[in-house]
């Protein structure tokens, strides 16, 4: 049984920026994480739908260069293509974490993780075939989509008819109606997407305005920029059912319409990841699904932290207080306007 200074549950952005955090100061580090550094940003996130959009935005232009005295003809999206292009931006840049990584001296564990318990010596995670026994351990699970109870929903997912974030990334083909469940951040760039590429797209939103809490006024303008674009909208809607190649909803009337869809987005939030690694193992508090902290971010789990450690979290700490302070005050401002 191996032991470290610190183990490290989760290779996302939070858990691989502590890694090296840590192994810079000298700190003998491990993280384990069951499937690539970067996690769902770097991998099923912000940085693949960039890369998808980008090419969209390459085809619009070929679309519209006529405006600016440009001639294009015969333009066309390759889908396949398309995707191969994101998944190789993506590898270069799971593969450059590495590499900081191994730099900093901190070891990768490819592998799900279970915790076993704490001891005199430390925590206990075993993950593959090996115990791994860490004085410290930091939680950086990350989250999951979130798969409502809604009628026909769960089984979509099984069949593949409902997709969350990971698999419309890689879809292959363009399908010729979607519906999108949630006019969310990760709704809206999709949606956008598989309209530029030559999809229907119709996203079903519970609230009267998209963006979730974006500024009001850009919401505005960004759901009539996007409905020029062709995108259909019914805001104040709520999915009530799907069956094998439609989405039922019920509108502000309290209409119950149906919308036929070839594929199906479900991206209506989601939710911290806080089971299925052996938590309860430990006795962690948790609040309403979610671990439960203190303002420096621990557990009620005593551990001694270490000096390197506890600065980078009062940094973080740090930040987030300025953000909120400052949405807070312009929260005020619109009030008052």
């Amino acid at each position: 049984m191996e032991m470290f200074d610190l183990i490290i549950l989760g290779g996302g952005p939070a858990g691989y920026n502590a890694a090296l955090k840590a192994g810079h100061a000298g700190l003998k580090t491990v993280i384990i994480e069951k499937r690539a550094l970067g996690g769902v940003c770097l991998n099923e996130g912000c940085i693949p739908s960039k890369a998808l959009l980008y090419s969209a935005k390459v085809y619009d232009y070929t679309k519209h260069s006529s405006q600016y005295g440009v001639t294009v003809t015969g333009s066309s999206i390759d889908q396949k293509a398309v995707v191969a292009r994101k998944n190789k931006v993506v590898k270069t840049l799971v593969g450059g974490i590495g590499m900081q990584e191994k730099a900093a001296g901190v070891k990768v564990v490819y592998a799900e993780a279970m915790i076993e318990g704490k001891d005199s010596e430390g925590f206990k995670v075993k993950a593959g075939d090996e115990v791994y026994c860490g004085k410290q351990m930091l939680l950086a699970t990350g989250s999951m989509p979130v798969i409502p109870p809604i009628p026909g929903l769960r089984e979509g997912v099984e069949t593949g008819f409902v997709m969350t974030n990971r698999e419309v990334l890689d879809l292959e083909e363009i399908p010729k109606e979607m519906v999108v469940i949630g006019g969310g951040v990760i709704g809206l760039e999709m949606a956008s997407y598989y309209n530029s590429v030559g999809a229907h797209v119709t996203v079903i939103e519970m609230l009267d305005h998209i963006a979730g809490p974006t500024d009001a006024d850009i919401a505005k303008i960004l759901l009539g920029n996007y409905q020029k674009k062709g995108i259909d909208f019914c805001l104040k809607c709520a999915v009530k059912s799907l069956s094998a190649d439609s989405v039922t909803y019920e509108n502000e009337k309290g209409e119950s319409v149906t919308v036929k869809a070839d594929k199906v987005l479900c991206s209506i939030g989601r939710r911290a990841v806080t089971t299925g690694y052996g938590l309860e193992n430990l006795n962690v508090y948790m609040e309403r699904g979610a671990v439960k902290t203190d303002e420096q971010m621990k557990t009620n789990i005593p551990v001694s932290m270490p000096q390197a450690i506890s600065t980078a979290y009062q940094c973080l700490l740090t930040q987030l207080t300025v953000r909120v302070r400052l949405l807070s005050t312009t929260s005020s401002a619109r009030r008052t306007e």
